[in-house]
């Protein structure tokens, strides 16, 4: 448990723990992969930035943000919308793969309740848990894959459902 970051159940972290995951033969596969590290970068970069181009016409979806003078790798590509949940929903009826990832803002865990925190003590990270959705980014995600995605959130949005 604490070799996988205090949870002995994905994101149910019940002390404080530490990220040693990693055997010598993953280690020595990923050594051969760095190489293309760079590669596969700017691929999700390429992928990122038409999400961000298809995703700007729909008003109940916000894309991340990368501020002025930074970039972003896009290890996940993660919007926020009011009803998550229900968009989540409808994108693996379509056999769109979604992810919620850090769905528990880190005060609230269990390995930090010795803090005493409420939701209302986070307010900003309590609202985005609520929010954040992952959507399908790898380097060889194709432009048609991102517009299926997009088309299929426009479809979800154009039915009706909540908006922002």
């Amino acid at each position: 448990m604490y070799a996988n970051h205090g949870a002995l159940v994905k994101h149910q972290h019940r002390m404080e723990g530490i990220n040693s995951r990693l055997d010598g033969i993953q280690a020595a596969l990923l050594t051969r992969k760095l190489a293309h590290l760079g590669d596969w970068t700017r691929a999700r970069q390429s992928v990122a930035r038409l999400y961000d181009e298809l995703l700007a016409t729909v008003p109940q979806v916000a894309i991340p943000r990368v501020r002025a003078g930074s970039t972003h790798v896009y290890h996940l590509y993660v919007v926020r919308v009011a009803d998550r949940d229900g968009l989540k929903a409808h994108l693996g009826r379509l056999g769109i793969e979604t992810g919620i990832h850090y769905p528990t803002p880190l005060p609230l865990l269990e390995a930090y309740s010795y803090l005493s925190m409420t939701p209302s003590d986070v307010p900003r990270a309590a609202q985005a848990a609520t929010e954040i959705l992952s959507l399908p980014i790898y380097p060889e995600l194709s432009p048609e894959m991102v517009r299926y995605v997009v088309d299929a959130i426009r479809k979800y949005y154009a039915a009706g459902r909540v908006s922002a």
